[in-house]
């Protein structure tokens, strides 16, 4: 009986070739039931059976911080509703057992088969995870090669929300008791604070991430397009699920599902010509790594206010342990600052589980490409200003009072 491994890579071949998905009558049809339809699995496959002695603890089990990973009568089971996708489980099962959901398949048919318009949004950690030479205009190139419509960078819409947390930090932040939570671009931050501090919530601006938002506004300009978002995180895929969220990302791929299509594609990158259409300001683009939030609102709130009496200081924290220890603090009311950066990841995003390259190395590529950035900040970026006309509005400002397209509801 085929592995999900080679189901997998057997489907892939027959999607980029464009042939109709087929295997052998000894697949097991509820791994090829995650390969085709991984939407109506949880985001952890058990593809094995749990060997574990029963009457010890199970390492998935002690690794989740979530309780989400509980004992079932075949084994181990994962609740999705608690399940946000850090992966943790799967690194720490020494069986290989479970597996983490995969999405490209979908993906490779609706390019080939979709009559409407699919557009690929990438995460600003992207910079040379597909080596030093291969450019955003190449990666352009080569994801128009595979059937996108277009690719857009999310940074631009980091751009944007970093306006919106600016501008609410300076509205609501009025002394020195008052602070505010953020990045709103890691789910597993949001679903920390969601989950095991919910009395923080109203401390947190009311903003989807910059994902949904890219998402939200393809949708809202082109209505019958299909969204891919690309990134290096699993735990992307649980947030375009949330009950608020739904229907603003269609598919979550991480970098490595998109190197497996590029591979069996037979696209040499490096040698692509460039479609170069750089939209996003160093500040947005500074979001994919840890830091790289709260040093662009910081910028963005001295800008709107130089003179504020109450000054924004910020704290940052990244992985899980530090992230709960930095909450804790603030319960404790030893604060050290009023605007707080959390990040699931260490190094933020380009830490994340299913980056390609390490995250000292994605930092370099990211900060270096920002450097290229023609726009500082969110409020020197043209592209913003156009965005918005094309959404209806005339200024940020009125974009913030008048739009809910950028809102989501923090207690569903």
């Amino acid at each position: 009986m085929q592995t999900l491994e080679e189901l997998y890579w057997h489907l892939l071949k027959q999607g980029a070739d464009g042939k109709p998905l087929a295997v052998g009558g000894d697949a097991d049809p509820k791994l090829i039931g995650c390969l085709i339809h991984p939407e109506d699995k949880p985001l952890i496959w058990r593809v094995k059976p749990c060997l574990c002695p029963p009457d010890s603890p199970r390492d998935c089990q002690t690794a989740c911080e979530w309780d989400a990973v509980a004992l079932g009568d075949e084994g181990v089971v994962i609740d999705d509703e608690k399940c946000v996708g850090c992966q943790a489980c799967v690194d720490a099962c020494k069986l290989d057992a479970l597996k983490t959901s995969k999405e490209i398949i979908p993906v490779v048919q609706e390019l080939r088969e979709y009559d409407g318009p699919v557009y690929a949004l990438v995460a600003p950690a992207i910079s040379g995870q597909f080596g030093k030479d291969v450019t955003m205009g190449k990666l352009r190139t080569a994801l128009k090669c595979l059937g996108f419509t277009g690719m857009l960078e999310v940074a631009v819409f980091a751009d944007i929300l970093t306006l919106k947390e600016a501008l609410e930090f300076d509205k609501n932040i009025r002394d020195e008791t008052q602070f505010q939570l953020t990045s709103c671009c890691c789910p597993m931050w949001i679903a920390m604070i969601k989950k095991l501090y919910h009395q923080l919530l109203p401390n947190v601006p009311g903003s989807v991430s910059p994902m949904i938002a890219g998402g939200r506004t393809v949708k809202r300009l082109h209505p019958t397009a299909k969204t891919v978002f690309i990134g290096p995180c699993l735990a992307k895929k649980a947030e375009k699920k949330e009950s608020d969220l739904v229907g603003a990302i269609d598919y979550v791929l991480t970098y490595q599902e998109l190197s497996d299509l590029f591979s069996v594609s037979n696209i040499d990158l490096a040698s692509l010509p460039e479609d170069k259409v750089p939209h996003a300001s160093e500040a947005g683009i500074g979001y994919a790594y840890a830091g790289g939030v709260s040093e662009a609102v910081s910028r963005m709130v001295g800008q709107l206010n130089p003179h504020r009496s109450v000054t924004i200081q910020t704290r940052r924290a990244d992985g899980v342990p530090e992230c709960k220890a930095m909450i804790n603090d603030i319960l404790a009311g030893n604060h050290g600052g009023n605007f707080f950066e959390g990040m699931g990841c260490k190094g933020g995003c380009v830490g994340g589980p299913r980056a390609i390259i390490s995250k000292e190395e994605g930092k370099k590529q990211v900060q270096a490409y920002g450097k290229e950035a023609l726009y500082k900040t969110p409020a020197e970026n043209p592209y913003v200003i156009e965005l918005l006309k094309e959404l209806g509005f005339s200024t940020v400002e009125e974009f913030l009072e008048n739009s809910r397209l950028y809102d989501r509801d923090m207690d569903t």
